[in-house]
């Protein structure tokens, strides 16, 4: 029996094309997902503080939030994975306002999984100390696979945490290096034969 770190944003749910739908709506940039070269939206997509911190706000809105769309093949899989015994555990950097509204998310999509936590991944201010989890005690846990969109996140797990980790790839992430504990996917089909790689019984 396997178990399964599974981020949110741009890993079960189409995140990137949410924000670029507020950049064009909020700001008139008509911008596209290969703009994204960088974990940093307002860099990425050229934002004042006072636009960043708008498209932040909004992006975070239960409205928006709950108008997302699953990735291709993401519901899918993690069915077949819990239905093959595997534990899933959803491991989520959004800010802790957002708990509600993404648990609603993953009620009204059906997502398969057995847990749910909200990790200070990025030490952001506008966490709550007592819902998030810090990386610290993430790291006491303990992963057969972690799949994640984030470099940073992806080489916090292989090298803090030994857990091997499939890095979806985003075009934020194109410049992170791959290595024995970090392996790059295309789709979902690539993260399920990583899986099957690690022959967990």
């Amino acid at each position: 029996m396997a178990h399964v770190y599974v981020d949110v944003d741009d890993v079960i749910t189409d995140s990137a094309g949410t924000y670029l739908r507020i950049v064009a709506r909020e700001f008139g940039k008509n911008a596209a997902l290969e703009d994204m070269v960088t974990f940093n939206l307002q860099h990425s997509f050229g934002l004042s503080d006072k636009e960043y911190s708008h498209l932040v706000a909004v992006a975070h809105t239960p409205e928006e939030i709950l108008a997302m769309t699953p990735c291709p093949g993401a519901l899918e899989t993690l069915a077949r994975w819990k239905a093959d015994g595997h534990g899933i555990h959803i491991v989520t950097g959004r800010p802790t306002s957002t708990l509600e509204t993404s648990q609603q998310w993953l009620r009204d999509h059906a997502v398969a999984y057995d847990s749910f936590t909200i990790v200070d991944k990025y030490q952001r201010p506008d966490m709550d100390p007592e819902i998030a989890l810090p990386l610290s005690e993430l790291q006491k846990q303990s992963f057969s696979l972690a799949v994640e969109d984030s470099a940073p996140m992806a080489a916090y797990l292989a090298e803090k945490m030994d857990t091997p980790v499939a890095l979806v790839d985003r075009p934020w992430n194109r410049d992170a290096q791959t290595n024995g504990r970090v392996t790059r996917c295309r789709d979902w089909d690539q993260i399920d034969a990583t899986l099957t790689a690690l022959h967990i019984p």
